[in-house]
């Protein structure tokens, strides 16, 4: 499948200080923008919602981590790479600015240790476009391994609610909007990614997680 425009930064943040601070937005130079989005349950549904800021508790870690608060890269200008290293400038409201290291893991990969600034590694990245209904002919199936830390990225020029099966994973998309679904490949088979709306009810493709 082909490799999403957009990509996540996971990290975990550790304020020092006495006082609270927030994070409120972020920059790099790989991409053409960054906004903070969070996962939250909503009429029993979890979607991706931007949020203009995360709060920082004194003396207290918050973790960027999938299926919760993440730096989202959209437009992305290069392919990230396992190895390779990108700048990320984060804007706090008190402390100002500071520039950061994000470092490329292998998907699934968990940082050994907790600084103030720490950097979780991109999941696979795969874009799904839906027009009418459907995807592309070569996204029927998406075949990914046991383990791996997948992002799924979603886009369609109607409005649909997507369920996928085997991991009771269920997101809202609609036109001018995109949605994001990651996750843990811990269940192998070939489960279906069914779309629900008001004129399409079906399987929209396939996910097959082989064991590895």
């Amino acid at each position: 499948p082909p490799i999403s425009k957009n990509g996540a930064v996971y990290l975990t943040l550790t304020n020092h200080g006495h006082l609270s601070d927030q994070l409120i937005g972020a920059a790099t130079p790989i991409a053409e923008y960054a906004e903070i989005h969070t996962h939250r349950m909503e009429d029993g549904m979890m979607k991706m919602r931007k949020v203009d800021q995360v709060e920082l508790p004194p003396n207290e870690e918050v973790a960027f981590a999938p299926g919760g608060n993440h730096i989202m890269l959209i437009g992305l200008s290069q392919t990230l790479k396992e190895g390779e290293r990108f700048p990320l400038m984060l804007h706090f409201k008190e402390a100002g600015q500071t520039m950061v290291e994000v470092s490329i893991e292998a998907a699934g990969a968990t940082s050994a240790s907790h600084s103030e600034h720490d950097h979780g590694s991109p999941a696979i990245q795969v874009h799904v476009a839906i027009e009418g209904g459907k995807v592309a002919d070569d996204q029927g199936v998406i075949k990914i391994a046991q383990g791996d830390h997948v992002t799924l990225h979603f886009s369609s020029d109607e409005t649909h609610n997507l369920h996928i099966h085997g991991y009771d994973i269920e997101v809202e998309v609609g036109p001018g909007s995109h949605a994001m679904v990651d996750f843990k490949a811990t269940a192998t088979g070939r489960f279906p990614v069914e779309i629900h709306g008001s004129s399409h009810h079906h399987a929209l493709f396939y996910l097959e997680v082989h064991p590895k």
